[in-house]
Protein backbone atom coordinates (compact mmCIF):
# COMPACT_ATOMS: atom_id res chain seq x y z
CA UNK A 1 0.00 0.00 0.00
CA UNK A 2 1.51 3.63 -1.02
CA UNK A 3 2.47 5.86 2.04
CA UNK A 4 0.02 8.57 1.87
CA UNK A 5 2.00 12.07 1.90
CA UNK A 6 1.84 14.13 5.08
CA UNK A 7 -0.75 16.94 5.21
CA UNK A 8 0.79 20.12 3.83
CA UNK A 9 -0.30 22.82 6.45
CA UNK A 10 0.45 25.80 4.30
CA UNK A 11 -1.88 24.35 1.74
CA UNK A 12 -4.94 24.21 3.78
CA UNK A 13 -6.18 27.53 3.85
CA UNK A 14 -8.62 27.13 7.01
CA UNK A 15 -6.08 25.64 9.76
CA UNK A 16 -3.28 28.10 8.23
CA UNK A 17 -5.82 31.48 8.71
CA UNK A 18 -7.29 29.88 11.46
CA UNK A 19 -4.64 29.49 13.28
CA UNK A 20 -3.21 32.93 12.44
CA UNK A 21 -6.34 34.25 14.18
CA UNK A 22 -5.78 32.19 17.29
CA UNK A 23 -2.64 33.67 17.28
CA UNK A 24 -3.29 37.28 16.81
CA UNK A 25 -6.32 36.59 19.88
CA UNK A 26 -4.12 35.29 22.05
CA UNK A 27 -1.59 37.71 21.58
CA UNK A 28 -4.38 40.39 22.82
CA UNK A 29 -5.63 38.08 25.41
CA UNK A 30 -2.29 37.14 27.36
CA UNK A 31 -1.50 40.45 27.62
CA UNK A 32 -4.08 40.92 30.35
CA UNK A 33 -4.07 37.38 31.52
CA UNK A 34 -1.28 37.32 33.89
CA UNK A 35 -2.07 40.62 35.37
CA UNK A 36 -5.90 39.94 35.52
CA UNK A 37 -5.48 38.19 39.05
CA UNK A 38 -3.33 40.56 40.67
CA UNK A 39 -6.04 43.45 39.30
CA UNK A 40 -8.91 41.38 40.70
CA UNK A 41 -7.47 40.66 43.99
CA UNK A 42 -5.44 43.73 44.66
CA UNK A 43 -6.85 46.29 43.06
CA UNK A 44 -10.48 45.80 44.11
CA UNK A 45 -9.78 43.67 46.88
CA UNK A 46 -11.33 40.43 45.81
CA UNK A 47 -11.18 37.56 47.82
CA UNK A 48 -9.38 34.27 46.34
CA UNK A 49 -12.98 32.68 46.71
CA UNK A 50 -14.93 35.09 44.93
CA UNK A 51 -12.10 34.97 42.38
CA UNK A 52 -13.21 31.40 41.50
CA UNK A 53 -16.44 32.24 41.33
CA UNK A 54 -15.90 34.82 38.71
CA UNK A 55 -14.03 33.20 36.80
CA UNK A 56 -15.89 30.19 36.97
CA UNK A 57 -19.02 31.52 36.22
CA UNK A 58 -17.67 33.11 32.81
CA UNK A 59 -16.24 29.81 31.76
CA UNK A 60 -19.68 27.59 32.79
CA UNK A 61 -21.53 30.05 30.74
CA UNK A 62 -18.80 30.29 28.03
CA UNK A 63 -19.18 26.32 27.61
CA UNK A 64 -23.04 26.53 27.97
CA UNK A 65 -23.19 28.48 24.88
CA UNK A 66 -20.90 25.60 22.99
CA UNK A 67 -22.92 22.98 23.16
CA UNK A 68 -25.92 25.11 21.38
CA UNK A 69 -23.36 26.82 18.51
CA UNK A 70 -21.77 22.86 18.40
CA UNK A 71 -25.39 22.01 17.63
CA UNK A 72 -26.77 24.89 15.55
CA UNK A 73 -23.39 24.45 13.54
CA UNK A 74 -23.93 21.12 12.64
CA UNK A 75 -27.65 21.57 12.57
CA UNK A 76 -26.97 25.05 9.52
CA UNK A 77 -24.04 23.93 8.13
CA UNK A 78 -21.96 26.80 8.56
CA UNK A 79 -18.67 27.20 10.41
CA UNK A 80 -17.99 30.80 10.05
CA UNK A 81 -20.52 33.08 11.35
CA UNK A 82 -20.30 31.19 14.82
CA UNK A 83 -16.06 32.10 14.44
CA UNK A 84 -16.91 35.80 13.89
CA UNK A 85 -19.42 36.37 16.34
CA UNK A 86 -16.72 34.46 18.82
CA UNK A 87 -13.60 36.47 18.22
CA UNK A 88 -15.64 39.90 17.49
CA UNK A 89 -17.12 40.06 20.97
CA UNK A 90 -14.15 39.72 23.50
CA UNK A 91 -11.98 42.05 20.92
CA UNK A 92 -14.63 44.72 21.54
CA UNK A 93 -15.03 43.63 25.18
CA UNK A 94 -11.87 44.65 26.41
CA UNK A 95 -11.03 47.59 26.41
CA UNK A 96 -14.93 48.37 28.79
CA UNK A 97 -12.43 47.09 31.65
CA UNK A 98 -10.81 50.04 32.54
CA UNK A 99 -14.53 51.78 33.45
CA UNK A 100 -14.73 48.57 35.67
CA UNK A 101 -14.66 50.27 39.41
CA UNK A 102 -16.42 47.68 41.33
CA UNK A 103 -15.81 43.69 41.28
CA UNK A 104 -18.97 43.06 39.39
CA UNK A 105 -18.56 45.12 36.74
CA UNK A 106 -15.81 42.72 35.90
CA UNK A 107 -17.85 40.22 36.51
CA UNK A 108 -19.94 41.11 33.65
CA UNK A 109 -17.22 42.09 31.43
CA UNK A 110 -15.58 38.38 31.76
CA UNK A 111 -19.02 36.88 31.87
CA UNK A 112 -19.79 38.23 28.29
CA UNK A 113 -15.64 38.41 27.29
CA UNK A 114 -15.83 34.32 27.66
CA UNK A 115 -18.98 34.09 25.97
CA UNK A 116 -17.39 34.62 22.25
CA UNK A 117 -15.14 31.67 23.10
CA UNK A 118 -18.16 29.68 23.64
CA UNK A 119 -19.29 30.86 20.01
CA UNK A 120 -16.77 30.16 18.33
CA UNK A 121 -14.57 27.04 19.49
CA UNK A 122 -17.02 24.21 18.71
CA UNK A 123 -17.09 25.16 14.90
CA UNK A 124 -14.11 26.42 14.47
CA UNK A 125 -12.25 23.04 15.65
CA UNK A 126 -14.58 21.24 13.47
CA UNK A 127 -13.90 22.99 10.58
CA UNK A 128 -9.55 22.18 11.11
CA UNK A 129 -10.94 18.76 11.51
CA UNK A 130 -12.57 18.99 8.22
CA UNK A 131 -9.82 20.44 6.58
CA UNK A 132 -7.00 17.99 7.24
CA UNK A 133 -6.92 14.24 7.32
CA UNK A 134 -7.79 11.79 9.52
CA UNK A 135 -4.95 10.13 10.59
CA UNK A 136 -2.76 13.57 11.26
CA UNK A 137 -5.46 15.10 13.23
CA UNK A 138 -3.15 15.34 16.18
CA UNK A 139 -0.24 17.28 14.43
CA UNK A 140 -2.77 19.34 12.67
CA UNK A 141 -4.33 20.36 15.89
CA UNK A 142 -0.91 20.74 17.27
CA UNK A 143 -0.18 23.22 15.00
CA UNK A 144 -3.04 25.45 15.63
CA UNK A 145 -2.00 25.02 19.31
CA UNK A 146 1.11 26.19 18.94
CA UNK A 147 0.10 28.95 16.77
CA UNK A 148 -2.65 30.03 19.74
CA UNK A 149 0.32 29.85 21.94
CA UNK A 150 3.09 31.82 20.15
CA UNK A 151 0.76 34.49 20.50
CA UNK A 152 0.62 33.83 23.80
CA UNK A 153 3.85 34.08 24.23
CA UNK A 154 4.19 37.37 22.39
CA UNK A 155 1.06 38.94 24.50
CA UNK A 156 3.24 37.88 27.52
CA UNK A 157 6.42 39.63 26.14
CA UNK A 158 4.58 42.43 25.38
CA UNK A 159 2.80 42.63 28.99
CA UNK A 160 6.75 42.80 30.64
CA UNK A 161 8.48 45.15 27.95
CA UNK A 162 4.85 47.55 28.83
CA UNK A 163 5.04 46.96 32.69
CA UNK A 164 8.88 47.75 32.69
CA UNK A 165 8.38 51.49 31.44
CA UNK A 166 4.63 52.10 33.34
CA UNK A 167 4.84 49.48 36.13
CA UNK A 168 1.20 49.51 37.91
CA UNK A 169 -0.62 51.53 35.39
CA UNK A 170 -2.62 48.76 33.55
CA UNK A 171 -4.99 50.89 31.26
CA UNK A 172 -2.54 51.66 28.11
CA UNK A 173 -3.06 47.64 28.51
CA UNK A 174 -6.30 47.48 27.98
CA UNK A 175 -5.99 49.40 25.40
CA UNK A 176 -3.31 47.89 23.00
CA UNK A 177 -4.42 44.66 23.31
CA UNK A 178 -7.03 45.62 21.45
CA UNK A 179 -5.95 46.00 18.53
CA UNK A 180 -4.56 42.21 18.15
CA UNK A 181 -7.64 41.67 18.62
CA UNK A 182 -9.11 43.72 15.99
CA UNK A 183 -6.72 41.95 13.92
CA UNK A 184 -7.89 38.53 14.29
CA UNK A 185 -10.96 39.21 13.33
CA UNK A 186 -9.78 40.63 10.14
CA UNK A 187 -8.75 38.00 9.01
CA UNK A 188 -11.48 35.74 10.09
CA UNK A 189 -14.14 37.94 7.99
CA UNK A 190 -12.07 37.99 4.47
CA UNK A 191 -9.52 34.61 4.66
CA UNK A 192 -11.88 31.79 6.32
CA UNK A 193 -14.28 29.82 4.56
CA UNK A 194 -16.69 27.56 5.33
CA UNK A 195 -16.80 24.26 4.51
CA UNK A 196 -18.30 23.21 1.40
CA UNK A 197 -18.30 19.62 1.91
CA UNK A 198 -20.32 19.81 5.30
CA UNK A 199 -22.64 22.44 3.42
CA UNK A 200 -23.67 19.62 0.78
CA UNK A 201 -24.14 17.04 3.38
CA UNK A 202 -27.66 15.90 3.24
CA UNK A 203 -27.50 14.08 6.84
CA UNK A 204 -30.27 15.55 9.22
CA UNK A 205 -28.90 16.74 12.46
CA UNK A 206 -31.16 15.94 15.51
CA UNK A 207 -31.19 15.19 19.17
CA UNK A 208 -32.03 11.50 18.44
CA UNK A 209 -28.85 11.29 16.64
CA UNK A 210 -26.66 13.24 19.02
CA UNK A 211 -27.79 10.52 21.40
CA UNK A 212 -26.27 8.03 19.34
CA UNK A 213 -22.68 8.91 18.78
CA UNK A 214 -20.04 6.34 19.87
CA UNK A 215 -19.71 4.84 22.93
CA UNK A 216 -16.24 5.54 23.04
CA UNK A 217 -16.46 8.78 22.89
CA UNK A 218 -19.07 8.95 25.84
CA UNK A 219 -16.84 7.00 27.86
CA UNK A 220 -14.50 9.22 27.19
CA UNK A 221 -16.11 11.80 28.89
CA UNK A 222 -16.18 10.33 32.02
CA UNK A 223 -12.36 10.98 33.04
CA UNK A 224 -13.12 14.33 31.13
CA UNK A 225 -15.37 15.10 33.95
CA UNK A 226 -13.35 13.97 36.72
CA UNK A 227 -10.40 15.99 35.72
CA UNK A 228 -12.29 18.85 35.29
CA UNK A 229 -13.71 19.00 38.31
CA UNK A 230 -10.56 19.63 40.10
CA UNK A 231 -8.98 21.55 37.27
CA UNK A 232 -8.38 24.86 38.49
CA UNK A 233 -7.80 28.33 36.88
CA UNK A 234 -4.63 29.46 36.08
CA UNK A 235 -5.01 32.24 38.10
CA UNK A 236 -4.46 29.83 41.29
CA UNK A 237 -0.68 28.94 39.89
CA UNK A 238 -0.05 32.56 39.42
CA UNK A 239 -0.63 33.04 42.88
CA UNK A 240 0.48 30.52 44.54
CA UNK A 241 3.93 31.03 42.80
CA UNK A 242 3.43 35.06 44.26
CA UNK A 243 2.61 33.33 47.49
CA UNK A 244 5.75 31.31 47.71
CA UNK A 245 7.69 34.14 47.16
CA UNK A 246 7.85 35.14 44.17
CA UNK A 247 7.86 38.97 43.37
CA UNK A 248 4.92 40.29 40.97
CA UNK A 249 7.58 41.68 38.44
CA UNK A 250 8.41 38.11 37.63
CA UNK A 251 5.41 36.80 36.99
CA UNK A 252 4.90 37.73 33.34
CA UNK A 253 7.91 35.75 32.98
CA UNK A 254 7.00 32.98 34.95
CA UNK A 255 4.29 32.59 32.84
CA UNK A 256 5.89 33.07 29.59
CA UNK A 257 8.08 29.96 30.49
CA UNK A 258 4.81 28.42 30.99
CA UNK A 259 2.98 29.12 27.26
CA UNK A 260 7.24 28.72 25.73
CA UNK A 261 6.88 25.49 26.46
CA UNK A 262 3.43 25.09 25.62
CA UNK A 263 4.22 26.40 22.36
CA UNK A 264 7.40 24.62 21.50
CA UNK A 265 6.07 20.96 22.59
CA UNK A 266 2.17 21.28 21.09
CA UNK A 267 3.39 20.01 17.51
CA UNK A 268 5.47 17.23 18.76
CA UNK A 269 3.44 16.20 21.29
CA UNK A 270 0.50 16.33 18.18
CA UNK A 271 2.44 14.18 16.15
CA UNK A 272 3.28 11.79 18.88
CA UNK A 273 -0.31 11.46 19.75
CA UNK A 274 -1.05 10.60 15.86
CA UNK A 275 1.42 7.26 16.17
CA UNK A 276 1.11 5.72 19.67
CA UNK A 277 -2.69 7.02 20.20
CA UNK A 278 -4.55 9.84 21.81
CA UNK A 279 -5.69 8.52 24.75
CA UNK A 280 -1.59 7.67 25.44
CA UNK A 281 -0.43 11.18 25.03
CA UNK A 282 -3.83 12.40 27.48
CA UNK A 283 -2.56 9.97 30.05
CA UNK A 284 1.03 11.25 29.74
CA UNK A 285 -0.49 14.60 29.78
CA UNK A 286 -1.79 13.93 33.14
CA UNK A 287 1.00 12.71 34.94
CA UNK A 288 2.74 16.39 33.87
CA UNK A 289 0.01 17.89 35.82
CA UNK A 290 0.13 15.89 38.35
CA UNK A 291 3.37 16.37 39.30
CA UNK A 292 3.33 19.86 39.24
CA UNK A 293 0.03 19.79 41.72
CA UNK A 294 1.92 17.73 43.89
CA UNK A 295 4.76 20.45 43.77
CA UNK A 296 3.00 23.53 44.81
CA UNK A 297 1.29 21.30 47.83
CA UNK A 298 4.50 22.21 49.45
CA UNK A 299 6.41 25.10 50.20
CA UNK A 300 9.02 24.67 47.70
CA UNK A 301 11.95 27.11 46.69
CA UNK A 302 11.45 30.19 44.61
CA UNK A 303 14.13 28.87 41.91
CA UNK A 304 11.31 25.55 41.77
CA UNK A 305 8.76 27.67 40.55
CA UNK A 306 9.70 27.30 37.37
CA UNK A 307 9.71 23.71 37.34
CA UNK A 308 5.94 24.18 38.27
CA UNK A 309 4.91 26.23 35.43
CA UNK A 310 7.73 24.04 32.59
CA UNK A 311 5.35 20.94 33.80
CA UNK A 312 2.12 23.03 33.46
CA UNK A 313 3.12 24.19 30.05
CA UNK A 314 3.64 20.19 28.94
CA UNK A 315 0.25 19.55 30.52
CA UNK A 316 -1.50 21.51 27.99
CA UNK A 317 0.72 20.16 25.01
CA UNK A 318 -0.93 16.80 26.03
CA UNK A 319 -4.56 17.76 26.50
CA UNK A 320 -6.05 20.54 24.81
CA UNK A 321 -5.38 19.87 20.87
CA UNK A 322 -4.80 15.89 21.67
CA UNK A 323 -8.39 16.00 23.50
CA UNK A 324 -9.84 18.03 20.14
CA UNK A 325 -7.94 15.09 17.57
CA UNK A 326 -9.64 12.45 19.95
CA UNK A 327 -12.64 13.78 19.74
CA UNK A 328 -12.88 14.47 16.20
CA UNK A 329 -10.82 10.99 14.82
CA UNK A 330 -13.90 9.17 16.73
CA UNK A 331 -16.95 11.01 15.94
CA UNK A 332 -18.55 11.41 12.68
CA UNK A 333 -17.44 14.50 10.65
CA UNK A 334 -21.66 15.69 10.25
CA UNK A 335 -21.26 15.52 14.30
CA UNK A 336 -17.91 17.41 14.56
CA UNK A 337 -18.78 20.48 16.10
CA UNK A 338 -21.50 18.84 18.12
CA UNK A 339 -19.46 16.50 20.01
CA UNK A 340 -16.42 19.22 19.96
CA UNK A 341 -19.53 21.48 21.80
CA UNK A 342 -20.64 18.47 24.20
CA UNK A 343 -16.83 18.00 25.44
CA UNK A 344 -16.06 21.89 25.81
CA UNK A 345 -19.33 21.85 27.84
CA UNK A 346 -18.04 19.65 30.08
CA UNK A 347 -14.94 21.11 30.33
CA UNK A 348 -15.91 24.30 31.17
CA UNK A 349 -19.19 24.16 33.30
CA UNK A 350 -16.68 22.05 35.88
CA UNK A 351 -14.57 25.36 36.03
CA UNK A 352 -17.08 27.03 38.22
CA UNK A 353 -17.28 24.10 40.93
CA UNK A 354 -13.59 23.21 40.62
CA UNK A 355 -12.38 26.68 40.70
CA UNK A 356 -14.85 27.26 43.24
CA UNK A 357 -13.80 24.86 45.80
CA UNK A 358 -10.03 25.21 45.02
CA UNK A 359 -10.83 28.95 46.51
CA UNK A 360 -12.49 28.05 49.29
CA UNK A 361 -9.91 25.03 50.49
CA UNK A 362 -6.98 27.59 50.40
CA UNK A 363 -8.97 30.35 52.01
CA UNK A 364 -10.30 28.15 54.97
CA UNK A 365 -7.42 25.45 54.87
CA UNK A 366 -4.06 26.29 53.13
CA UNK A 367 -2.79 25.99 49.88
CA UNK A 368 -1.73 22.24 50.08
CA UNK A 369 -5.38 21.26 50.58
CA UNK A 370 -6.17 23.23 47.89
CA UNK A 371 -3.92 21.44 45.44
CA UNK A 372 -3.80 17.99 46.95
CA UNK A 373 -7.49 17.91 45.69
CA UNK A 374 -6.90 18.83 42.19
CA UNK A 375 -4.24 15.85 42.45
CA UNK A 376 -6.60 13.38 43.38
CA UNK A 377 -8.75 13.85 41.13
CA UNK A 378 -6.15 14.14 38.18
CA UNK A 379 -5.06 10.56 39.36
CA UNK A 380 -8.80 8.88 39.45
CA UNK A 381 -8.97 10.56 35.78
CA UNK A 382 -5.57 9.27 34.60
CA UNK A 383 -6.97 5.72 35.91
CA UNK A 384 -10.08 6.36 34.02
CA UNK A 385 -8.23 6.44 30.47
CA UNK A 386 -6.76 3.46 31.21
CA UNK A 387 -10.37 1.56 29.83
CA UNK A 388 -9.87 3.78 26.60
CA UNK A 389 -5.99 1.86 25.72
CA UNK A 390 -8.60 -1.49 25.07
CA UNK A 391 -9.14 -1.55 21.46
CA UNK A 392 -13.04 -2.23 20.36
CA UNK A 393 -14.15 -5.92 20.37
CA UNK A 394 -13.72 -7.22 16.74
CA UNK A 395 -16.74 -9.32 15.54
CA UNK A 396 -15.56 -12.68 14.88
CA UNK A 397 -16.70 -15.06 12.04
CA UNK A 398 -19.23 -16.91 13.20
CA UNK A 399 -20.58 -13.55 14.27
CA UNK A 400 -20.07 -11.54 10.91
CA UNK A 401 -21.66 -14.53 8.74
CA UNK A 402 -25.22 -14.29 10.77
CA UNK A 403 -24.83 -10.45 10.32
CA UNK A 404 -24.67 -11.71 6.79
CA UNK A 405 -27.03 -14.21 6.74
CA UNK A 406 -29.86 -11.33 8.67
CA UNK A 407 -28.75 -8.97 5.83
CA UNK A 408 -29.98 -11.19 3.06
CA UNK A 409 -33.28 -11.88 4.87
CA UNK A 410 -34.01 -8.46 4.74
CA UNK A 411 -33.52 -8.17 1.40
CA UNK A 412 -35.73 -11.24 0.44
CA UNK A 413 -38.07 -9.96 2.42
Amino acid sequence: MAKQKPTKIKKQNNILWLSWVSYFTDFSSEMLMPILPIFFTETLGISKGLLGIIEGVAESFSSLIKVFSGYLSDKLKKRKIFILIGYGLPAVLKPMFIFATQWWHLFILRFLERSGKGFRDPPRDALIASSARKHELGGVFGFQRMMDTMGAVTGVVALTIILHYIPGNYIPLFLIAFIPGIIAVLIAAFKVRDDKHIEKSEKKINFKAVLNLPKRYKFFLIPTFVFAIGNMSYAFFILRAQNIGLPVVFLPMIYLIYTIIYAAISIPAGQLSDKIGHIPALIIGNLFFLASCILFMFNIPIEFTVIVFVLYGLFFAFNVGIAKAYVSHTVPIEYNATANGIYNFIVGICALPASAVVGYLWDTFNATTAFGYSAVLTFVSTFLYLFLLKKPKKQTILERLMGLVSLLRVKRN
